[in-house]
């Protein structure tokens, strides 16, 4: 079964998706599902709902982890 969202659920992201740091942060004044997310490690911005909602349609590359 799909995991899937409701509208407007806000997921806070534990870490980065690409370098893994802990250091995320978001300049929304309210988080929500919308909010998009910067890594303070590496620099990755991302939308941790776009984001999951897109990996049922990417390939797996090779060293990704």
């Amino acid at each position: 079964m799909k995991d899937t969202l409701a509208p407007g659920i806000a997921i806070v992201p534990a870490h980065c998706p690409k370098c893994r740091s802990q250091e995320v942060s978001t300049v929304s004044k309210v988080v929500t599902a919308d909010s998009y997310w910067r890594c303070g490690g590496c620099g990755e911005v991302w939308n941790a709902g776009r984001r999951r909602e897109a990996s049922g349609y990417t390939r797996a590359r090779p060293g990704w982890r």
